[in-house]
């Protein structure tokens, strides 16, 4: 029977210096251990993917071992795969600072004797397999370095097709009317200008069930009922979009066909809050309340957080408790209390709770003012949803206002949203 060969090269190489075996061990990536021999010195350095990690030599461990292993000027070394398992970590950094400093170390030492002249420093006499181990790891880097090559060119090969495809596929099937290339890439915009992160507002705030007094002296019952502490935010409202992309699961039945819920106005709104760039000459963060979403985009994210819009009897008891006030504060107007127009037309949104004393007795804060909200109650006589509150634009913030000329599509900067359960 033929005995089985082994696959690799045999062979020898003279006169290398131990740094450059090293060099060439250390590029091919692989694990290793380099045994040096000078006389009966014996000395050792473990290689794991590229990286020197453990040294010893002399008595010596760690940079110390490595200097007094690049300081023999001859002998003979064996280069083996692989390195003893547990192996306590000794070394740390790049080759190349490792190298730098055991050349200080020993041009210290220096007294002549380690001089070049003579032409025998670093000469080392190669083991039995060593230059085969040696040119293979090399030969392995390369192969490697090709093929992460090879590999990054099909993948942005790939990306470019894909975005083909979807441009074309949305052109074709006439679905620019919902702005479904806004919807399905506008998680990913990015801005290199100052950001906000976004912040959490608390719990949604209990409202006891019971009597309250609605608009003119009107006693209603209600039962007990949770509501958002804020107004739905940017950053929620991105947060929503990113989760549902183009599905159609939450909206309402009546919502138009090939209407998403985003367009380019709150594209531009958005863009601009996560970058730090004002809009329209005002400044907004991703904390702002979530703008130019209309009556369905409000419903459908209620749908998404397993929650719905609030009646207006609902949002009245919340701003307005069960005393009969008629501002969020108490029964008289105050200037500087609330976000509403004070004479300054640049002023707009603001982060929620900026205005503490537009707060209900519940903990809600911005009903006076900030921006109006949609709700879930339809008016009967204009057949539109009623939308609740004042905003930056109006100059009350009594919270017994109430608007009901606004269609369900209504895009707008002065309305917003928040979620009851």
């Amino acid at each position: 029977m033929q005995k089985r060969q082994e696959s690799g090269f045999t062979g020898t190489v003279e006169r290398l210096r131990l740094q450059d075996i090293i060099q060439m061990a250390c590029l091919g990536g692989t694990t290793s251990t380099i045994a040096a021999f000078q006389g009966n010195q014996k000395g050792y350095l473990y290689i794991s993917r590229g990286h020197p990690v453990h040294a010893c030599a002399a008595g010596f461990t760690g940079q110390e071992a490595f200097n007094e292993l690049m300081s023999w000027g001859r002998g003979r070394f064996d280069l083996r795969r692989g390195i003893p398992p547990h192996l306590s970590k000794t070394l740390s950094g790049n080759l190349d600072a490792m190298l730098l400093e055991a050349m200080r170390v020993l041009d210290e030492r220096s007294q002549g004797d380690q001089d070049d002249d003579g032409g025998e420093k670093g000469q080392v006499e190669l083991s039995r397999d060593g230059a085969a181990a040696v040119l293979e790891l090399i030969y392995t880097q390369r192969r490697q370095e090709r093929f992460v090559a090879r590999t990054r060119k099909i993948i942005v090969c790939v990306l470019a097709l894909a975005s083909v495809i979807a441009v074309l596929s949305f052109a074709l099937s006439g679905d620019w009317s919902r702005d479904s290339l806004v919807n399905a890439f506008l998680p990913y915009l990015k801005s290199s200008g100052s950001r906000v992160g976004a912040k959490s507002y608390g719990p949604p705030v209990r409202v006891e069930g019971g009597e309250f007094f609605y608009q003119d002296g009107e006693r209603l019952m209600l039962p007990t009922f949770e509501i958002d502490p804020v107004e739905v935010t940017i950053a929620q409202y991105a947060e929503f979009l990113a989760a549902v992309g183009l599905s159609t699961e939450y909206d309402h039945p009546a919502q138009p066909v090939n209407k998403g819920h985003s367009n380019a106005k709150w594209a531009e709104l958005y863009g601009a809050a996560v970058s730090g760039r004002d809009f329209e000459g005002a400044p907004v963060t991703v904390n702002d309340p979530a703008v130019y979403v209309d009556w369905y985009d409000a419903w459908a994210y209620a749908q998404w957080k397993h929650r719905r819009l609030p009646t207006e009897t609902e949002w009245e008891k919340a701003a307005r408790g069960t005393d009969g006030r008629r501002f969020p504060w108490g029964w008289e107007e105050k200037r500087g209390a609330a976000n509403i127009y004070e004479g300054d037309p640049a002023r707009k949104w603001s982060e929620p709770t900026k205005y503490p004393l537009d707060r209900s007795v519940y903990g809600v804060f911005d009903m006076g003012g900030n921006v109006s909200e949609w709700t879930a109650t339809i008016d009967p006589k204009s057949g539109e949803p009623v939308v609740r509150g004042g905003n930056f634009g109006n100059s009350s913030a009594e919270i017994t206002r109430r608007v009901v000329n606004q269609s369900v599509t209504t895009q707008s900067d002065r309305i917003g949203f928040r979620t009851v359960k």
